[in-house]
């Protein structure tokens, strides 16, 4: 396969109602935009609606803005019960969605060498429509649905089997390639009865350009930190982030290293909680709580971190290629992470940060400690992250690997 300037390569997605995650439609994003710098074009269809890579970016981002926050669920949907239904509504929803046709013209893509879907439970469209165009299908899986709902705790009680059967292993043995973000995700795939042969690994990737125009010196100013120490993290505020270890390890860290604070940038399920935490510890006044901010500005915020800290209390169940932490590396942001998953093998490839024991909150405060006192070492984790993520997170060689897998493919 080689570049050709007059194809469009249409991506499959649910609609911006079902598919809430920030992180999915960067991921998302990220792969129209390499797309299209590939063949010349690329179009993203999501539910009925379709949209040039520009429109994607700007109708996924830019309309969030931060500060509100969201209150409390009632005792109901906080019940076994309510959380039982609540997942049976948002599953139907999901295979009706799978239901409804797509009314596009696919000769507008005539000459695409594939198409790529994103996983998302019951979604099959995208793969129909390769079957249409009599072109390979390429399926991107974040994790399967129902064994990653599983992991936090997510019933299914008297459809899981359906779901499982129906929701994640059809579309998966269905595609012609599957891209999977980690090896975790890999042997979740092949549980499924998927053959390893047609499985890639591909993790998460980042786009470095928008980082070097990051304006940190502005969102420095705004938020009082103009010479402050600021360790950073940034993502969706959920219980498996363990921010609870990052905050009591910032507890330990504040009271010995001065100027420093610590800054939460996003908004989620956890965020009243971790603020009523932080006040009830005293830091109220180092802590800082963003809220949501829009997409545009995430370079911004995160050039603004001195370091960055990926919290984990175990390594049991990790599967994730987080999106973060390539946003971090592109940004020249050194990491000190839990040695988990995909983050053990990035930051021991890439110079770029520091391990901890998993959930070892004393390791966390002794790694800061050391890096606040040696400036000279910081600069230089920054260059290799910074090295790293210009040289193996680009979208673009993820992109060739699908070709060669399918010219291969072809050949055999």
């Amino acid at each position: 396969m080689t570049k050709n300037s007059k194809v469009k390569v249409p991506l499959l997605v649910p609609g911006f109602r079902l598919l809430r995650a920030d992180a999915v439609w960067v991921t998302i994003s990220n792969w129209a935009d390499g797309l299209e710098q590939r063949y010349g074009k690329a179009e993203v269809i999501a539910g009925q609606s379709s949209y040039s890579v520009t429109e994607i970016k700007d109708k996924c981002f830019s309309s969030k803005s931060g500060g509100k926050l969201k209150s409390k669920p009632s005792l109901f949907r906080r019940s076994f019960l309510g959380k039982l239904a609540e997942t049976f509504a948002k599953d139907l929803r999901w295979y009706l969605e799978n239901r409804k046709p797509i009314t596009l013209d696919e000769g507008q893509f005539k000459g695409a060498p594939f198409v790529w879907q994103h996983h998302d439970l019951f979604q099959t469209q995208g793969l129909r429509l390769a079957k249409k165009m009599g072109v390979p299908s390429v399926l991107f899986v974040d994790a399967p649905y129902v064994w990653e709902s599983g992991k936090w705790g997510i019933s299914r009680l008297g459809w899981k089997w359906f779901a499982r059967r129906w929701g994640d292993a059809l579309p998966c043995k269905k595609a012609d390639l599957i891209l999977a973000v980690s090896d975790e995700v890999k042997r979740a795939v092949m549980d499924l009865g998927v053959e390893e042969n047609k499985i890639l690994i591909t993790p998460c990737t980042v786009s470095t350009k928008k980082f070097e125009l990051a304006d940190d010196v502005e969102v420095r100013s705004s938020l009082g930190l103009k010479d402050a120490f600021v360790i950073g993290w940034i993502g969706s505020f959920r219980k498996f982030h363990s921010l609870d270890l990052l905050i009591d390890s910032f507890k330990d860290i504040s009271s010995t290293i001065k100027n420093t604070k610590l800054m939460l940038v996003g908004d989620g399920p956890e965020r009243l909680r971790l603020q009523e935490k932080v006040a009830h510890l005293g830091l109220q006044d180092q802590v800082v709580f963003t809220g949501n901010i829009p997409h545009s500005r995430v370079q911004d915020y995160i050039c603004s971190f001195d370091i960055a800290v990926l919290p984990s209390y175990e390594n049991e169940g990790f599967h994730y290629s987080p999106l973060k932490l390539r946003e971090f590396f592109a940004a020249g942001v050194p990491v000190i992470a839990s040695a988990v998953g995909d983050v053990k093998r990035v930051i021991q490839d890439s110079g770029g940060g520091w391990l901890v024991m998993p959930g070892k909150k004393e390791d966390i405060v002794e790694k800061v400690r050391n890096i606040n006192s040696n400036r000279l070492m910081l600069e230089s984790y920054s260059t290799n992250a910074k090295k790293y993520a210009s040289e193996e997170m680009g979208i673009m060689k993820q992109i060739l690997m699908v070709e060669d897998y399918l010219a291969s493919s072809q050949r055999k």
